[in-house]
C-alpha cells in the first residue's frame, strides 16, 4: 500500500468529525491514497445511504 504524504498534509481530518466530514474525507482519501482501507464502519454508512437514495 502507498501512503500519498502530500495528501495528507494537506488533508488532515477534522477534530471530532461528524459522520459527514468522515465519509467524505474517507471517499477523498480513497481516490488519492492507497495507504489502507476505508474503515468498514465507513463502507457500512456509504452502501445505507446508497440504497435509500436508489430505493427512493
Amino acid at each position: 500500500m502507498k501512503l500519498n504524504k502530500e495528501w495528507h498534509i494537506q488533508h488532515l481530518m477534522p477534530n471530532n468529525p461528524t459522520l459527514e466530514e468522515r465519509i467524505a474525507w474517507h471517499i477523498e482519501h480513497a481516490k488519492h491514497c492507497s495507504c489502507r482501507e476505508m474503515p468498514d464502519k465507513i463502507k457500512e454508512e456509504i452502501k445505507k445511504r446508497k440504497k435509500k437514495t436508489t430505493s427512493a
